[in-house]
């Protein structure tokens, strides 16, 4: 079993890191569902000048609710209501240090993906009698259902579009594909040649000992 989750994270997560990079740096399709603001500049000024920290921020949060009685937190939680609304709506994580170093990024990504690649190789190895097709289809639903949980909710509550949603329902479904297509049929096969090596030499020792 253990061998077969190192086999599973490695080549999974190198299968699945490859194809997200050709997903986001040759595909267009992640690049086009993202929408530009008209003056850049003047954005990324006021952000860094209304952000005080890196972070998550949600636009409208009203006021400080710490020290309201009740009365007080009702009102103020009707006029955030009623911002939110109007509009605009806004859920955004803010980086004010700027991206850092890109390499460190890549092998952070690298590692988050064999770190998913092992779980999803332990869940696989919880089942039984699965062939190698129903054992790919099985990452596959796993990718779905992981981008199901985290993507879907956000196009809910904070109009993530449909269409970048979608893109991303698609992708993970086929980073996973992908990843259960190479990485286990190379453990399959890994694991075939070590039993059929096994069960040449496990023989000959016995025959040599009983001489």
């Amino acid at each position: 079993m253990l061998k077969s989750l190192v086999l599973g994270a490695i080549l999974g997560g190198l299968t699945a890191f490859i194809w997200s990079f050709i997903s986001w740096d040759v595909l267009p399709w992640h690049e086009k569902q993202l929408r530009s603001f008209q003056n850049e500049d003047e954005v990324s000024a006021i952000i860094a000048s209304h952000a005080p920290n890196s972070g998550n921020y949600l636009l409208p949060t009203g006021p400080s609710q710490e020290g309201m009685n009740s009365d007080q937190k009702k009102a103020a939680e009707e006029i955030r209501m009623q911002k939110m609304q109007k509009g605009p709506l806004v859920f955004a994580a803010v980086r004010k240090e700027g991206f850092g170093s890109f390499p460190l990024v890549l092998l952070t990504q690298f590692l988050c993906q064999m770190f998913a690649a092992l779980l999803l190789t332990w869940m696989l190895l919880q089942t039984t009698g699965l062939s190698y097709a129903r054992r790919v289809a099985f990452l596959a639903v796993a990718g779905l259902a992981a981008s199901v949980i985290a993507d879907l909710p956000n196009w809910n509550w904070w109009a993530f579009s449909g269409a970048y949603t979608a893109v991303n329902l698609v992708d993970y479904t086929l980073t996973w594909l992908l990843a259960g297509l190479v990485g286990h049929r190379q453990s399959r096969v890994c694991s075939q040649a070590t039993n059929r090596l096994a069960s040449g030499i496990f023989p000959s020792l016995r025959r040599q000992w009983s001489r």
